[in-house]
């Protein structure tokens, strides 16, 4: 497919690796926004599910379809990123599907406050067909990039638009590194300010098979490392590698990346069984978090309990 030469402000970036079956409903959702004028790259990453039939597949002109050797999201977003020629980017992952005005929300709010070079918005998480509401992350800078430098997620990834120049000044995304999402945050931080629309706008699929949750120690190993490796860089200190900060951390340290790891997929693992009908196993789960992190867990179960049952039409 041939990139069509136009005066866009918009280019979108989908990176896929194996993105079956959720592929066709993450890109329909992008093709039927209700801001249309955009190029949409999409970064076929050595998929071997079938994902490159169904991209080969699409006819619409706004798509240009990159197929490369598999190298990672990060090395992937890059060469799209090399492509681009709007003033804004949005990201995508596979899995998710944004809501119809994501994109004219978006637009609408970076035109308005030229200050902020990334912004986020609210998620509901997805579970097969049902939407569960989810806690909300922090609209202003100071807030998302205090959770940033914790090692901790203040912005959605696959919500976020930003501006090109930014990211380009920033070195765009790490490659072959696990956490790279919230050190290419942290390095836009450095280029303006960040924010989070307080509306809901993403739906954030949550799936057994997902990344975070197969490797959830090594993501939480490697964002804190990330965070610890940005007040380092900004403060002139040495920068330790990977190795070297885990073997340095404290026992209690590694006890609670631990904790935090196996915490967080007893909380998603409960949420998909409660959504797939198994809703005493579900529970179960919740009453195992509630022993170890009674306080954390009141506010998880909260959203929970909220469950929005919201059918995806998209």
């Amino acid at each position: 497919m041939e990139l069509v030469q136009l005066e866009i402000r918009l280019t979108v970036i989908l990176s896929v690796f194996n993105g079956m079956p959720y592929l066709p409903k993450a890109v329909e959702s992008i093709l039927s926004q209700s801001f249309a004028d955009f190029v949409f790259i999409i970064v076929n990453d050595g998929s071997t599910d079938g994902s490159g039939d169904y991209l080969r597949s699409l006819s619409d002109p706004r798509i240009l379809l990159i197929n490369q050797a598999n190298e990672g999201q990060g090395a992937a977003r890059n060469t799209a990123l090399r492509r681009c020629q709007s003033e804004y980017v949005a990201l995508m992952d596979a899995d998710d599907i944004s809501l119809p005005d994501r994109f004219l929300s978006q637009l609408e709010y970076l035109d308005a406050h030229p200050d902020v070079v990334m912004l986020g918005t609210q998620l509901e998480f997805l579970v097969g067909t049902v939407g569960q509401r989810a806690l909300c992350v922090p609209v202003g800078h100071d807030d998302i990039e205090t959770r940033l430098l914790k090692g901790r997620s203040g912005l959605c990834n696959s919500s976020l638009m930003f501006r090109t120049a930014a990211a380009i000044a920033c070195g765009g995304y790490p490659a072959g590194v696990v956490g790279e999402d919230i050190d290419f945050c942290l390095r836009m931080c450095e280029q303006g300010r960040a924010a989070n629309l307080g509306r809901v706008l993403l739906q954030y699929r949550l799936h057994t098979a997902q990344t975070s949750l197969a490797r959830c120690r090594e993501l939480i190993l490697a964002t804190r490392y990330v965070a610890y490796r940005t007040i380092c860089r900004r403060k002139g200190l040495p920068t330790p590698t990977l190795d070297s900060y885990f073997l340095n951390a404290s026992l209690i340290s590694r006890w609670r990346w631990s904790i935090e790891a196996w915490e967080l997929i007893q909380y998603r693992t409960a949420r998909i069984q409660m959504a797939s009908g198994r809703t005493i196993r579900g529970l179960l789960r919740f009453a195992l978090l509630g022993l170890c992190r009674p306080f954390a867990t009141i506010g998880r179960i909260a959203g929970t309990i909220g469950t929005l049952h919201r059918r995806c039409t998209g």
